[in-house]
């Protein structure tokens, strides 16, 4: 092959052309060849005083000959069919590679709010790892008697740009395990392992923040799953008690965040607990999942 076609693409669309070219030339030199080396045999008759000569070709250079013509024809009309081609490319998306139907992934991303801003306002965050945001509770958890409720209110939702999610509370454990890694407080009685085993609670979805607040849940819909399917809805369970599914539903549009779902924890000190357990304290970590609906 000519160096000239070292120069091109392996891909380019012009070497196949280029390749019939070359071919159809190397042949018609070839028989042009054949012809400059043509050798004509002579049959003489003298008749009187003059010579008549008449020439007879060789068959096989005269093959030849009508050969290097029909390579040029050939050389013609091969050049002309070659360069009817035509391309054509598609591309998996639209919008120039940045519309709706360009291949890519989903966000899965969800928001918490546990009313730290100022003033008790609403702060939205995303904390994916323990401890995550703290939960406020109301009327002195750190003075829990036998008995006693206290609550805190946080809201969830999807952030925006994310696809609609199924969310649990998954996980629920002492703060400073092997399962969170958190540093407890200083001292065995600021995290209590005993206290923590003994509190029991509940989360209610679709309470407010203010009816949190009071203790009023009864509008709302208890989500912890009992470990016995006969338990009353007003019960309360470990705090390593899951949820049930609920769903945090996409915003309206990728700039725009899902609309927050309310929901209430309620921790409870149960009536009879030991008295070895005043002056206590412990760290609780819950942890919720959420996963993108197929």
């Amino acid at each position: 092959m000519p160096a000239l076609l070292n120069f091109l693409p392996v891909n380019s669309p012009a070497l196949p052309i280029l390749e019939a070219f070359f071919q159809y030339i190397a042949r018609f030199l070839d028989a042009v060849r054949g012809l400059l080396t043509y050798q004509k045999h002579y049959e003489c008759e003298f008749r009187g005083d003059f010579m008549n000569a008449k020439t007879t070709p060789n068959r096989w250079t005269k093959g030849r000959a009508i050969l290097a013509g029909g390579l040029v024809l050939g050389l013609g009309a091969a050049a002309t069919l070659a360069s009817w081609t035509d391309n054509e490319w598609v591309f998996g998306g639209s919008g120039n590679g940045i519309g709706p139907n360009t291949p890519g992934t989903a966000v899965v991303n969800m928001q918490q709010n546990t009313w730290t801003g100022a003033g008790g306002a609403e702060h939205w965050n995303d904390q994916p790892s323990a401890n995550g945001g703290a939960l406020t509770f109301t009327v002195r958890p750190d003075k829990l008697l036998p008995g006693r409720t206290v609550y805190s209110p946080m809201q969830l939702r999807a952030a925006a740009g994310s696809e609609t999610l199924d969310v649990r509370l998954t996980d629920g454990v002492q703060a400073g395990g092997s399962e969170t890694g958190i540093i407890p407080l200083s001292g065995t009685d600021n995290n209590s392992t005993a206290l923590y085993q003994a509190l029991r609670y509940n989360v209610y979805q679709g309470v407010d923040k203010d009816s949190c607040e009071k203790g009023n849940v009864s509008a709302g819909k208890a989500i912890i799953v009992p470990l016995d399917p006969d338990t009353p809805a007003s019960a309360t369970y470990p705090l390593s008690n899951k949820s049930e599914l609920f769903v945090l539903a996409a915003g309206t549009d990728a700039a725009t965040a899902g609309k927050a779902v309310d929901l209430c924890f309620a921790l409870t000190l149960p009536d009879g607990a030991a008295t070895s357990l005043q002056g206590k304290k412990t760290v609780p970590v819950w942890g919720f999942t959420g996963s993108a609906k197929v």
